[in-house]
Parts: structure tokens; sequence; C-alpha cells
């Protein structure tokens, strides 16, 4: 399970570097980037994707992973866990598309406990890597003969309009911004992750946003 973790982690970042080298981003322009200054110290930095109009369609699926509606690759590992590689639009407080995000999910080193990883990709800025335990396994479920994501269906939100997904390893179940490229080379800190419902559709399908919420500061 470590070492399908590990590919996962590795192809996911070679993934996102080849999607950035010929995904059509806006020009690669720069927006103003919305950064607040924290009293205490730091700066926070919020980033946006939306589901599942923000997913990035892969253009086909290497052989030994599986497939659900959309592209999203995976791969089925002892006990039917699924390590899960997933590829979207990375979008800044105003909903302008910056950048590219890849998320790398699974099971590693503990029984039923899932983490994933973040990279945020901002070409005229850098990139960021973002680790966490998760609350929740987001991972795919199999559902009337199909694989589906549970965000991605009415049945997993119940009542809920949120779903607070980090859980840790920092304080506050906050997860661990690792280190980062370009500007964002000298930060370090912690991050959440939120998956919030705006609609359930009249196929069972949900709709809604991802957000990100980074607070860092330069590492001493």
């Amino acid at each position: 399970m470590k070492r399908a973790f590990f590919f996962s982690f590795v192809a996911g970042l070679a993934l996102v570097a080849a999607a950035a080298a010929v995904y059509p981003l806006p020009k690669h322009e720069r927006y103003l980037s919305s950064i607040e200054v924290l009293t205490n110290g730091g700066r926070r930095e919020d980033f946006f994707i939306h589901w599942p109009q923000d997913r990035v369609r892969l253009p086909a699926v290497p052989d030994g992973l599986q497939a659900l509606a959309g592209q999203t690759a995976f791969l089925l590992a002892s006990g039917q866990q699924a390590v899960m590689a997933e590829l979207f639009r990375l979008r800044d407080v105003s909903g302008n598309v910056i950048g590219l995000a890849a998320r790398i999910s699974g099971q590693a080193g503990q029984a039923n406990v899932t983490r994933s990883d973040w990279l945020l990709l901002v070409p005229s800025r850098g990139s960021l890597l973002l680790s966490q335990q998760d609350s929740s396994d987001l991972g795919p479920v199999r559902l009337a003969g199909q694989w589906r994501l549970p965000a991605e269906t009415a049945r997993f939100w119940g009542r809920a309009r949120s779903r607070r997904i980090s859980a840790g390893p920092l304080p506050g179940g906050r997860g661990r911004v690792l280190r980062g490229t370009g500007e964002f080379r000298r930060l370090a800190g912690s991050y959440s992750e939120t998956w919030e419902l705006q609609e359930v559709l009249a196929d069972g399908g949900t709709r809604g946003r991802i957000h990100l919420s980074t607070i860092t500061e330069a590492r001493r």
C-alpha cells in the first residue's frame, strides 16, 4: 500500500507538470493576489475549486488504473482500498482561474486513516505542497455497480451543507503546508480543506466548491 501511495503521489506530480505545459490557462495572466496580513503574524490566502466543472478530464487512463466519470484516475490496492489522483482548475477568491491543483489521497500507514496531499500550481507565482490527515474518506465507492465519488452524491451530505476534511496533524485539526517554490519557497504553515455543498442536482449528483485556506509565514 505504501508503494502504491508513493507511486500515485509521484504520478500526480508528473501529471500536474505535464498538464501545466499543455493546458490552456488564461494567457498565464497574473491576477492581483488576495492576501490578508494577520494581526498575530503570518498571512492568509484562500483558494477555491468548483465541482464538478473544475475537474480536468484526463485524455486517457494509464494501464492498471481505473477511471470514474470525468476521468478521475484511481488504483485499487490491497483490501480494495483506493489510491486516487484528481486534477482541478484552481481559482482565487474572485473566481479567476489562476492555475491547477492535484489531490492525491489514500490510506497509508494506519488502517482506516485516510491522508491526502495537495499540489497547488500557479504558473505566475510558484507552487505549494500541502499534506493532511482526512476526517472523511473521499475515495471512490461502488454504488449500484458503478464507482462514484462520495462527495458528488446527495447520500454523502445528508442534511449537512459543509464538511471539514482537514483533521490534522497540526493543532486545531489543520493540515501542514510543507514547502513551496517561486514566490512560496520560503513559506511554511497550516491550512484547512472544507467542501461546501451548493446544490443537489436532479440526477442525484451535487455541485459545490472546495475551499483551501492557508495560513503561512516565512521559515525561521
